[in-house]
């Protein structure tokens, strides 16, 4: 199995990814999480896994920096919105996923976001 993108959210979040068309899985926890991320690199998925920044942030450290240092599948954190995100946050983060995904540092001027 292998689509271009699959998201793993919380059940109140998922419907509205899968009316954007993304696949989903739905996890109730952060275990379920790091379950539904395993199963999909075991099925043999090379697209990006996009998952919940809270159930991200839970998966242990080790699990995690394997996981987030990926390019065959691309794991990525998927903010949560709860808070607004600084700018300069904002372009850390870009500028990391351009990094893993291009394989070099692209910088942004000041003014861009």
């Amino acid at each position: 199995m292998s689509t271009e993108f699959v998201v793993i959210a919380p059940p109140e979040l998922a419907g509205g990814f899968q009316l954007a068309g993304a696949a989903v899985r739905e996890a109730l926890d952060s275990a379920e999480a790091a379950q539904a991320v395993a199963a999909l690199i075991e099925d043999g998925e090379r697209g990006v896994i996009a998952v919940y920044a809270p159930f991200l942030n839970e998966f242990d450290g080790e699990n995690r920096q394997r996981m987030l240092q990926s390019v065959s599948p691309v794991v990525v954190a998927l903010p949560a919105g709860l808070e607004a995100e600084a700018a300069a946050s904002r372009r850390a983060r870009l500028a990391g996923l351009l990094q893993r995904a291009v394989g070099y540092h692209i910088t942004f001027g000041e003014g861009d976001t």
